[in-house]
């Protein structure tokens, strides 16, 4: 198990990549901490299904678009296991707005969550990861942030930004702190579950592999990435596009 004893915190791990990152972590030994803040429930479930596997998880309810809330998540983590060695931002909004119809709202909700939210809760976790000599945070980028595409403009900004912070991020935590990203294409979740068969065909016949990724093989990048087997890798984004960008 390459993550035997230690304390993940993923952010935004309800559904999709995020559950599937803290499943996968559990799977290699690690105490896992999901959290969500409109969808508790599908946390909580995930969390009692980790459980009875024979691992260990508790389901935390947070906004990490809210500082404060932020900063308590990683709190009640640590005061539940002890400990933290792994922070996974990958909590997300979804607003496919269009350039007018972006107000001021739109774009602080987009920030506050994709931008804001990872920086607090990596200080917070950093903070502790230093203390204890050591730590990994993943950000959950896009591929959008690298090229626009059609992405809404406000979601593709935002994205960008979340690159910049973890090449920061890499610099002022080092040695102590690994930070590093995954930048994914079109994965198999809800976001994309509403296109329709013809939509989502002609998308797949853009991809070079021809397929959309699964969350699973997403969070099998996360696994090696916060595992001791990337111990000399930090402040690197990993593109997972099936060729449709390169990094």
């Amino acid at each position: 198990m390459r993550l035997r004893q230690r304390v993940a915190i993923v952010t935004g791990s309800s559904r999709g990549i995020g559950r599937a990152i803290a499943q996968a972590f559990a799977r290699e030994g690690a105490a896992v901490a999901l959290n969500a803040a409109r969808s508790i429930a599908e946390a909580r479930t995930a969390a009692a299904a980790i459980e009875r596997a024979g691992g260990k998880a508790i389901a935390i309810e947070a906004d990490v678009g809210k500082p404060a809330e932020a900063r308590a998540l990683v709190a009640e983590a640590v005061e539940e296991f002890g400990r933290v060695d792994i922070l996974v931002n990958n909590a997300g909004w979804v607003d496919r707005a269009q350039i007018w119809q972006i107000d001021e709202a739109r774009w602080d909700r987009m920030m506050a969550v994709h931008v804001t939210g990872p920086f607090v809760a990596s200080r917070a976790a950093g903070e502790l990861m230093v203390r204890q000599g050591g730590g990994v945070i993943l950000n959950i980028g896009s591929v959008r942030g690298i090229e626009p595409g059609g992405g809404p403009l406000h979601y593709n900004v935002s994205k960008a930004a979340v690159l910049m912070l973890t090449k920061c991020l890499a610099r002022d935590l080092a040695p102590h702190v690994r930070v590093n990203a995954i930048a994914p294409g079109y994965t198999e979740t809800a976001f994309h579950a509403e296109r329709t068969i013809a939509e989502r065909e002609q998308i797949a016949s853009r991809i070079p592999i021809g397929r959309f990724s699964r969350p699973e093989e997403i969070a099998q990048i996360a696994v090696f990435l916060a595992s001791d087997e990337a111990a000399y890798i930090t402040g690197q984004t990993i593109v997972a596009a099936g060729g449709l960008v390169t990094g």
